[in-house]
């Protein structure tokens, strides 16, 4: 497994290298007699084979990992690392954002249209659906939100594909290396950690938040549904130039015709029931499903990450302290 990795020959050089090279210093200082110098060799030989632990051990948990991640989300996005997932399902709720940011500008348009519509009777002049303006900037508001989120989730892509290439391919290995010198041991020990929380942990409680696309996807579809509807379509411009077209078509639109038994009304209805044409009561339910929608794509773009990335922060910082700390033969000997 380590070798899937770029950089991690390098990594895995430098450790053998070390390894030899502890046990030179070893041989030198008995050779000589010289104690500190047999210490020194013996303490980077166990932190050298500390460091290989962790090549084969890193190896062992991203198997693990990967194949626990394989099952979450497997009708969804198939197999692969816990990362490459967490991109699919990010990828995939952006395509329905964009579906149903699409639909709802259908929408606030056709609110538009049949908001400024004016019946004049010369003697009256009408505005049925006036009132639809509040709808109107809700669903305006609802169209920015959901270009925010398309925003944010294509964010999140590009935060979890710098992730992929860097955090194995180069942070591991460099952190290998670090870790070997005494010197650099706590840098290195806070880059494996980083590497490991970013590739791992990062991705793997994000997917513990439930994906929102089938929410997502039901409300734009619950939006296409109205869109398509052919009694909610503008009107053509030469049904604008009689008064009782337009009226008759309105009055069905607003509920009016369904209680009213004039023959107008009666014309007007035949053949369909209230829920067929439920103009007000359509757009409301889908202002609702938009809002559940909205709401946890929120969770899943914003709190997801946010708690992923706490987490991941408790463990790089402890994570640096047992790998960037002197686990050498003082340690052994205490236990």
């Amino acid at each position: 497994m380590p070798d899937e990795f770029v950089g991690m020959e390098i990594a895995t050089l430098v450790v053998t290298a070390s390894i030899v090279l502890a046990g030179i210093l070893i041989g030198i200082g008995r050779g000589f007699a010289y104690k500190r110098l047999e210490a020194f060799g013996l303490e980077e030989l166990v932190q050298s084979v500390i460091n290989a632990a962790i090549i084969g051990g890193f190896a062992a948990i991203v198997a693990l990992v990967n194949e626990i991640s394989a099952s979450i989300v497997e009708d969804t996005c198939g197999t692969g690392s816990v990362l490459e997932q967490t991109i699919c399902v990010m990828e995939t709720n952006s395509i329905s954002l964009f579906s149903m940011f699409q639909e709802t500008v259908k929408l606030t348009n056709t609110l538009g249209y049949y908001q400024s519509l004016t019946l004049d009777f010369g003697f009256l002049a009408v505005q049925p659906f006036v009132n639809l303006d509040t709808m109107s900037s809700l669903f305006s508001l609802q169209v920015i939100l959901i270009q925010s989120l398309i925003v944010l989730v294509e964010l999140n892509v590009q935060i979890m594909s710098f992730i992929g290439e860097n955090a194995l391919l180069l942070l591991f290995p460099i952190g290998l290396v670090l870790r070997t010198f005494f010197v650099t041991r706590k840098v290195g020990g806070f880059l494996i950690g980083l590497s490991i929380g970013l590739y791992l942990l990062y991705p793997s409680f994000i997917m513990i938040f439930p994906d929102p696309v089938e929410e997502v996807d039901a409300a734009a579809a619950n939006i296409t549904a109205f869109n398509d509807k052919a009694y909610y379509s503008a009107a053509p411009v030469i049904d604008l130039n009689d008064d009782y077209a337009l009226a008759g078509k309105l009055d069905v639109m607003s509920g009016r015709c369904f209680e009213s038994d004039t023959p107008e009304c009666v014309a007007e209805v035949s053949g369909l029931e209230r829920e067929d044409v439920d103009f007000i009561g359509d757009i409301t339910m889908i202002a609702q499903q938009n809002s559940t929608a909205i709401a946890k794509v929120l969770l899943y773009l914003i709190l997801a990450p946010l708690f992923s990335l706490i987490v991941t922060i408790i463990f790089v910082k402890e994570m640096t302290r047992v790998l960037g700390g002197e686990i050498g033969l003082g340690t052994f000997k205490s236990i």
